[in-house]
């Protein structure tokens, strides 16, 4: 089984003429078109080049029947994540969802401007048209690379949309998890390369109150594990293991804290903001 990221959301829709109110409750109608919508935030620590950060928007209509999940595979806008527990090529994964059929085309919806905004300060996603060499896809994408501090880790976000033709403007508040820099190898805190030298590797961070996913990418080999992890009695922390079969000699295990909040507005079918923090951590085997 495979564990798929898509979840309708929640937002405060803005009265014509009037300002949005920002709200977390589900008051709104129903949706009454098939633009699936998808915000990404992402932020990467590494150790050697520091932390960046970036969004990308996509509101995706696609031309003939399709579920949200096929619509954003098509414009390389899914996650594809194994079962809980288990581990799975990335390439395996992506290829569990290649289309048996010529895939429809989709048009990336130009819903106007898209901003964020972190406590007092608001930033705008940047338009980009994109051509539509391939007849599949084409329209409009947002995305920002930004300093950090503009998407910052635990805080909420106020993500803004002025809307455009059937989709009309809104607000929707979300929170942003932690970044994973709680997560212990072997119980210890990440100073520099990891020593492996046993069968399995404890992974192990600080409950969080929302039911985010700890997932890690293995490299090199590009396997992608979602751990299971259970509270210890012992220290209250979650505890997952890594089969240290998956490691070379040496490399990198990225440790990702993955976040998704639903929303639903008029003229959209489905989607959500998805936070995925990272950070990467090297490791030896000695």
């Amino acid at each position: 089984m495979l564990l798929r990221i898509g979840a309708p959301f929640v937002v405060v829709v803005a009265a014509a003429g009037c300002a949005g109110t920002v709200s977390t409750a589900s008051e709104d109608a129903e949706p009454t078109a098939t633009t699936n919508a998808l915000l990404v935030v992402e932020r990467v620590t590494d150790p050697a080049e520091g932390t960046r950060a970036e969004a990308s928007a996509r509101f995706v209509r696609a031309a003939s029947p399709s579920s949200p999940e096929e619509a954003l595979q098509s414009v390389g806008a899914a996650l594809n994540l194994p079962a809980r527990g288990a581990c799975a090529s990335i390439a395996s994964l992506s290829g569990a969802f290649a289309p048996t059929e010529p895939a429809p085309a989709v048009e990336l919806v130009d819903v106007g401007t898209v901003s964020i905004e972190t406590g007092s300060v608001q930033t705008a996603l940047n338009a980009r048209q994109l051509p539509d060499v391939t007849d599949v896809v084409s329209g409009i994408i947002y995305a920002r690379a930004a300093d950090p501090t503009l998407f910052p880790a635990d805080t909420r976000y106020i993500i803004h949309v002025d809307g455009r033709g059937a989709v009309a403007g809104f607000d929707v508040l979300v929170s942003a998890p932690s970044d994973p820099s709680d997560v212990h190898f072997d119980g210890s805190e990440v100073q520099g390369p990891v020593g492996i030298d046993k069968s399995t590797v404890d992974l192990s961070w600080s409950p969080s109150g929302a039911p985010d996913i700890v997932y890690v990418d293995v490299l090199p080999g590009s396997t992608r594990c979602v751990l299971a992890g259970e509270v210890s009695s012992l220290d209250s922390l979650v505890h997952a293991s890594l089969s240290a079969s998956l490691l070379a000699d040496s490399g990198t295990v990225v440790v990702h804290r993955l976040r998704t909040e639903p929303l639903r507005a008029p003229g959209l079918g489905s989607g959500e903001v998805r936070f995925d923090f990272a950070r990467s951590v090297a490791y030896v085997h000695r």
